[in-house]
């Protein structure tokens, strides 16, 4: 099997890596398509990809393509390399929006062609190839969008592939996944970015508050430290169900804000131990 890999970045380059290690049991074959000569380089050095190019016609040989590209080059790309598929290749991309990229793209993809929208739940505040490593998959949510259209041997063979490399496979609809991803991952981004931002333009105590910043405010606030045109991508593609978890969000802080007011401590109990419960539940306690 052949497999290109389109964008060397931490998901690209992390992509790669694992498949290198499996490259022998599965007998793939993967060639890596970034925007410079120097990645190349540096991804053949890591072990990341048996050969590199910067042409995009490179994927014509290949059945399996990754686009590890920022979500707005994702259907630009996908444009890019319609002309250059073989019959019966299979495209998916790691983008962390789907409704819009797979409808497009399902109208692209030429008969014989299959495009399957995927999101490997996993990634880093560095984005770049260096941040990259084989198990950064490892047992984490990897989703792949099934709409009326998708090829079931398509979707069944990302699945089994990624399962290879060591991710959970989740099958959504995909403004399923873009409800799914606005709660736990894009609203904790526009969280940390609101509470940054209203620490640093305090009025009064700024200097103070920054001063004494520790591990609550570090760990609350860690996505901020991100990649910011990846989250101007995120709110600008995921924006109805990203406005939607605010609306929802303004009205449970209200209610905290109520209680808050009142001082009754019975509710304000209540919620925190509601909070505890679900959280514990995720993670188990720390």
């Amino acid at each position: 099997m052949n497999i290109a890999i389109v964008g060397l970045g931490l998901i690209g380059g992390s992509i790669g890596l694992r498949l290198k290690l499996k490259a022998e049991s599965l007998k793939l074959k993967v060639i890596g398509i970034p925007r410079r000569d120097e990645t190349i380089e540096q991804a053949k050095e890591r072990g990341a990809i048996d050969e590199g190019s910067l042409n995009i016609s490179s994927v014509s040989d290949s059945d399996i393509v990754f686009i590890c590209t920022p979500i707005n080059l994702i259907i630009p790309k996908l444009k890019e390399i319609i002309p250059h598929l073989k019959k019966g290749a299979i495209v998916t991309d790691v983008g962390s929006s789907k409704s819009e990229i797979v409808k497009e793209a399902q109208i692209l993809m030429p008969k014989g062609t299959y495009f399957v929208g995927g999101h490997p739940m996993a990634g880093k505040e560095k984005v770049k190839l260096e941040a990259a490593e084989a198990d950064l998959f490892q047992g984490a949510a990897w989703i792949l969008t099934q709409t009326s259209k998708t090829s079931k041997k398509a979707l069944e063979t990302l699945q089994n592939l990624i399962s290879d490399m060591g991710a959970d496979v989740l099958v959504l609809d995909p403004k399923l996944h873009d409800l799914t991803v606005a709660g736990i991952s894009h609203m904790p981004l526009a969280l940390a970015v609101a509470l940054v931002n209203t620490v640093s333009e305090a009025k009064e105590g700024k200097d103070e508050m920054l001063k004494c910043a520790s591990s609550g405010f570090r760990d609350t606030t860690r996505v901020a430290s991100g990649d910011p045109e990846l989250g101007v991508d995120i709110f600008v593609t995921n924006k109805k169900a990203v406005l939607s978890q605010i609306k929802a969000f303004k009205s449970s802080l209200s209610n905290l804000e109520k209680v808050i007011k009142e001082g009754n401590s019975e509710q304000i109990s209540a919620l925190m131990k509601k909070a505890k419960e679900v959280r514990d539940s995720i993670y188990g306690q720390s």
